[in-house]
Order: structure tokens, then sequence, then C-alpha cells
């Protein structure tokens, strides 16, 4: 059990990551189908939140192997973790679409709770012509080097069963599974949207010039997206409706289960 996990460059195939994919395992089967995805040879590397609100939680926590099929954690596993640890904590994962997991018996519940423990919180991959972080949510201070930093303070706690409430694991998740700095940032700074209530009409009208925006950044735009420590970075957790380049970064969380859309899916080595 290791939550921060480096992983070597693939010398045969293709490497994918994905965005939040929130239980539609059909949506992502059928764009891996029209990728032409050869688990013989390719990757694939999830961005966590593979549970909750769509049809196949259980389903998809039982494709990841880390071997073919990676993932690292999201909020919506920890919330899982949680409610299975602490009865104060159900209602929180229940009213975010957990409800799937609370029908599962005793015996199911441990055994995914098991299983995603074991995952890790972040993931460096070698892709051949650089190095890629993967993380669920944020990078604090825009430092690679405070992921892997956080990931460390929180393993020793982490790898002796602690919960997710336990002060070491709860100081490292609320930055890496939970904070939405950079996306803030992104729509704010960018996109020029801030935190007052819009209509669903102004958003949409304002996400038609979002390339637009995000392409036409100046360099005080662009400074927090630049990470160091590491080439580039691929985050979830929160929605934007392309997968979105800006600096350093990759924002992949692009589907609701919406008619027309897609989940954020890209090759990452160019294979």
């Amino acid at each position: 059990m290791c939550i921060y996990r480096k992983i070597s460059q693939n010398l045969t195939g293709r490497d994918f990551v994905v965005g939040d994919v929130h239980g539609h395992l059909q949506q992502l089967q059928n764009q891996l189908d029209a990728l032409a995805f050869d688990p013989a040879s390719d990757r694939l590397f999830c961005l966590g939140d593979l549970v909750d609100r769509g049809p196949d939680s259980a389903a998809l926590l039982d494709m990841i192997d880390q071997k073919t099929v990676f993932s690292i954690l999201g909020n919506h596993e920890a919330m899982m973790i949680a409610g299975f640890e602490n009865e104060q904590d159900v209602q929180l994962h229940y009213a975010n679409g957990g409800e799937w997991f609370y029908d599962l018996n005793r015996s199911e519940q441990s055994r995914l709770v098991d299983k995603v423990r074991q995952w890790p919180w972040a993931m460096q991959i070698d892709t051949g012509h650089g190095t890629v972080g993967l993380i669920h949510a944020d990078v604090p201070d825009s430092s690679w080097e405070k992921v892997e930093g956080l990931a460390k303070f929180a393993s020793n706690a982490w790898a002796e069963g602690a919960a997710m409430s336990e002060p070491h694991i709860a100081l490292a998740a609320q930055p890496l599974l939970w904070n939405r700095g950079l996306i803030r940032r992104l729509y704010r700074d960018v996109i020029g949207l801030g935190r007052e209530k819009m209509t669903k009409a102004r958003y949409e009208s304002e996400f038609q010039h979002w390339g637009e925006k995000v392409s036409d950044v100046d360099a005080e735009q662009r400074r927090p997206f630049q990470i160091s420590g590491i080439d580039a970075v691929y985050l979830g957790h929160s929605y934007v409706p392309v997968t979105t380049h800006i600096g350093d970064c990759h924002f992949l969380d692009t589907f609701r289960g919406e008619e027309g859309e897609e989940l954020g899916l890209v090759c990452i080595n160019g294979g």
C-alpha cells in the first residue's frame, strides 16, 4: 500500500487518462472501444471518483487492477471509506450519490473498502518524453513537491489502517482530494466567472467562449497553472465543459451524464 506511486514507461502501447467516471461504465467502454483500446498493450489511468451517481459503481471498482487499469483515490471513494468507518459520515456520502453502497451487505462493503484503501492518492508516470502527475483535486501552491510531501506525511498512518478522520489523513486529504484552488482560479481569473449564482442559461452562454478565453490567457493568468516539480498534471474533481489545458494543467472532469457529453479521455504518451 503506497499513497504515492511511480509508474514506469509503457514501451508497447498507449497510456490514457480519464476524468471522473462516476458509475458510467458503459460510457467509458464506448469511448475506449472507439479508441480501439487494447488491454494487452494499452493502459488506462483514472483520476478517482469512479463511484456514485451512475449505475455501475461496484463494477468500475472491480475493473481496477493497478496493472492495466489504474486509479488514484478521489473524494467520492474517500466518502465511501469514511461512511463505512463511521456512521456519522454516511449522510454526506449518501447525499452525494452513495446510496448504492448502503444497499450492499456489510461483507461486500468491506471488500470494496479494502480494495480502494490500496489505491494511491497520487501518481507520477514516465511518458517517455516527460513525467506527468495524476491528482484528483488540486496541487497546493502549484507545487508537485507539496503533493509528494503530503502523501509522505500521511503514508504511515494510512498503511497502519488509520481512518479518514485521523489527523494526518485529514490534513493530507483536504488539499489532495477536496480542494478547488486551481479550478477556482480558472473559473474566476481566466473564464471570468465568480462564485455568484447564475442561471444555467448564463453558464451555457459563458461556456461557449471557454476555449477562446483559455487560449487567450496572458503570462500572469497562466502563472498559477505552471506546476513546479513535474512536467504536466492531470486533474479531475471539478467540472469543465471540455478537456482544458492551461499551463502545465489538464482538467478532465467533463462528464455529468447529460446527452451529448463525453468523458475527458486523453492519450498522454502519443503512442
